[in-house]
C-alpha cells in the first residue's frame, strides 16, 4: 500500500472514510455532556464531518459541533465492539 499521500497539507471539509466510521462520545467533563445522552446514558454518535477551519471542528450525528477536547473517539471492530482511539 502506498502511503506517501495520506497526510497532505489540508483535509477536505467533506472527507469520507472508506472502510471504517469514527464515532464519538461527549466527555462527562464537557459542558455539552447532556447533548450526548439518551435518558441518563451516554451514546456514541457518528462523526459526520470535519471542519479544520474552526475550533469546533467535529460535526456529530446530533447536528452539533464540538472541540476535540470535548470528545472521546472510537471505531468499531469486525465484531461490532467499540475500540477507543488514543
Amino acid at each position: 500500500m502506498k502511503t506517501s499521500n495520506i497526510f497532505e497539507g489540508h483535509v477536505p471539509s467533506q472527507a469520507q472514510a472508506v472502510g471504517f466510521v469514527v464515532y464519538a462520545l461527549i466527555r462527562a467533563s464537557s459542558k455539552y455532556a447532556h447533548q450526548g445522552q439518551v435518558g441518563c446514558k451516554s451514546v456514541a454518535m457518528r462523526v459526520t464531518r470535519l471542519d479544520t477551519s474552526d475550533e469546533y471542528a467535529f460535526h456529530l450525528d446530533n447536528g452539533n459541533r464540538y472541540r476535540r477536547e470535548d470528545l472521546c473517539f472510537y471505531v468499531r471492530n469486525q465484531d461490532g465492539a467499540f475500540l477507543k482511539l488514543r
